[in-house]
């Protein structure tokens, strides 16, 4: 595991129950300052990902949302990846897929939820030291 995933598995990850109805996920998003929460059950087993997203593309289909639960919201095909995973993986898969968060799951236990802003400013920290060593071996 990198120090990278070792940090985003400390910052937890917010979930929301498979069953919860509209306004505990909008208050759950608020809550936890993000805008997407991974879908569990009662065994916190991923059953998907919820989106603000989802939730405006539930709202274009002229759909109301204030009965819906996560079930009816959330997207079922989950992009994750385990722990081993760098942070430039990270950023190969959200590329590819389109998506903005994917969660860590190590053996069907979830363990975070990495952001793309998380691995932008991986990356760019690690590209200002690989900067920052090449001008101190220059200059030596």
């Amino acid at each position: 595991m990198t120090p990278f995933i070792a940090n985003i598995i400390k910052q937890g990850c917010p979930t929301v129950d498979i069953g919860a109805p509209f306004i505990e996920i909008v208050q759950t998003l608020a809550k936890a300052h993000t805008g997407t929460l991974v879908v569990v059950d009662k065994n916190r087993k991923v059953m998907g990902i919820l989106s603000e997203r989802d939730i405006v593309r539930h709202l274009s289909r002229q759909k109301a949302v204030e009965s819906c639960t996560a079930k009816n919201l959330m997207t079922k095909n989950i992009i994750s990846a385990d722990s081993k995973v760098t942070s430039s993986g990270l950023m190969a898969l959200m590329v590819q897929n389109n998506i903005r968060h994917v969660p860590i799951i190590n053996n069907g236990e979830l363990l975070g939820l990495v952001s793309i802003t998380d691995v932008i400013t991986r990356l760019l920290d690690k590209q200002l030291k690989e900067a920052e060593l090449m001008k101190e071996w220059i200059n030596s």
